[in-house]
């Protein structure tokens, strides 16, 4: 087969909904694929959101290789010594679930295998080396001294993408807009995760905590989520940091794993699995380094990611829908110019994953710059702020009244505002609570002078 219609690189979970969708519409599609099966470079746990697989695949669940119904999430503040938990246990998700915990390796393989049952050929073992170009046009791939020519080449070959380097949409891996995760997969025994996790069989949970004063580190995440017999502990940081301050990130995770919250969920674990893997944030690639002549870029080697919740499988996988859309409008045109393929930017604002896009850059920029020094100060200000307030609940030795949104407003909120509004706002507050002092000054003499008189003997 010397030419077809489409190559797609990578069959990871965007290019394999890429080719998927390609080969729904009918049109000529190879799937290359660098391991000698789909997912073998990837062998860590994730969580599975599913509302784009179900748009894909309406039937997923006859066969999908998940574990666990994710019914609960926790957002968790953790600190030193103290955790704060926000919990949500969503009892609609039993019957109508929206995420999964599942395995990258067998997950990966299923998709491909979906997109090959479809039409697609799949080639494994197959390391793009280069591209083909005739006259600035993107015309084929190389393997080594193999060449295999299409109309168009879709990169979703990940991070390191040989694709978008060798296209010239990508010129550099800045440090400041990448994080690393490490990610260790900890075996348990299914009835301990659920007497731990207040589970029950198939039921699993999700817990999103963000660290502060754990280490010297601005930017320091993590996550932890049940398996059917063991847990997902990854943590995540930013990797200009990591370099500036010659911290070691596994290090990191021991340190968290030692945390006594963390520590009664996962003792007596033991490791099946280690990962470290480099995640790029949204704002790696600009929307105009999508696409280009005879190219188009999604997933991860177009940075497709949520800068602010990490979010990546769902919006790879989207992003490789509407590449799909993309190449199918470019086809009935039959051109496969840049000017044709911009309109990958039509379909991606057609979703949410343009302004996500958008969003996720602005984000990316402040955690690029010193701003994000501010990080944990916000979050310690609000633990000690719950602190305040739960103290204050239960002392009744004090009259002191304490106001939740208020005292929020003063500590974190403001610093939220344009200037314009900020000064005013605060003054307002400021002479409201100061009004109420006043008054309640007022009233506390008053009732002192009512009950001195109350106490004269009557004439």
């Amino acid at each position: 087969m010397d030419k077809v219609t489409c190559i797609v690189v990578g069959a990871g979970p965007a290019g394999s909904t890429c080719a998927f969708a390609l080969a729904q519409k009918g049109i000529e599609t190879v799937l290359l694929e660098r391991g000698r099966v789909p997912g073998e470079k990837n062998v860590a746990s994730f969580v599975l959101y599913i509302s784009v697989l179900e748009k894909l695949i309406p039937n997923f669940r006859q066969d999908l290789p998940v574990e666990r119904n994710i019914v609960r999430t926790d957002f968790m503040y953790c600190g030193k010594h103290d955790t704060k938990s926000l919990q949500s246990y969503n009892y609609r998700y039993i019957d109508n679930p929206m995420a999964f915990t599942a395995f990258r390796r067998k997950f990966d393989s299923w998709l491909a295998q979906k997109a090959a049952d479809a039409g697609v050929q799949l080639i494994n073992s197959m390391k793009v080396t280069d591209l083909i170009k005739d006259e600035g046009q993107v015309v084929g791939i190389k393997v080594g001294q193999e060449e295999l020519y299409a109309d168009v080449v879709v990169g979703a070959d990940g991070f390191h993408s040989i694709v978008g380097e060798k296209s010239g949409l990508i010129h550099e891996w800045p440090p400041e807009r990448c994080l690393l995760a490490v990610k260790e997969v900890l075996d348990l025994p299914a009835e301990v995760i659920n007497e731990r996790f207040q589970l029950t069989d198939g039921i699993g949970c999700e817990q999103g905590i963000y660290c502060y004063n754990l280490n010297e580190l601005d930017v320091f995440s993590a996550t932890l989520y049940t398996n059917l017999d063991s847990v997902s502990l990854a943590v995540f940081a930013r990797l200009d940091e990591l370099q500036q301050k010659n911290v070691h990130l596994h290090e990191k995770l021991d340190t968290l794993k030692q945390h006594p919250y963390v520590h009664n969920l996962i003792k007596d674990a033991t490791l099946r699995e280690y990962q470290a893997h480099i995640l790029p944030d949204g704002g790696r690639i600009k929307p105009s380094n999508l696409y280009g002549n005879g190219i188009l870029l999604c997933g991860e080697s177009g940075g497709i990611t949520d800068t602010d919740s990490g979010m990546g499988i769902p919006t790879c996988m989207l992003s490789g829908m509407m590449a799909a859309e993309t190449i199918g409008e470019a086809v009935k045109k039959q051109d496969f110019s840049k000017n044709c393929l911009k309109n990958y930017l039509k379909y991606l604002d057609a979703t949410a994953l343009l302004d996500m896009i958008h969003t996720s850059r602005k984000e990316s920029d402040y955690f690029a710059s010193e701003n994000r020094t501010e990080i944990p100060k916000q979050m310690e200000t609000t633990a000690n702020l719950y602190n305040r307030y739960w103290e204050s609940d239960v002392d009744y030795l004090s009259k002191n009244s304490f106001s939740v949104p208020t005292e929020l407003y003063l500590a974190l909120g403001q610093y939220h505002l344009p200037v314009l509004l900020r000064w005013p706002l605060t003054t307002l507050i400021l002479l409201f609570r100061f009004q109420i002092r006043f008054v309640g000054a007022i009233k506390k003499k008053l009732r002192r002078r009512y009950y001195e008189w109350k106490k004269q003997p009557i004439r």
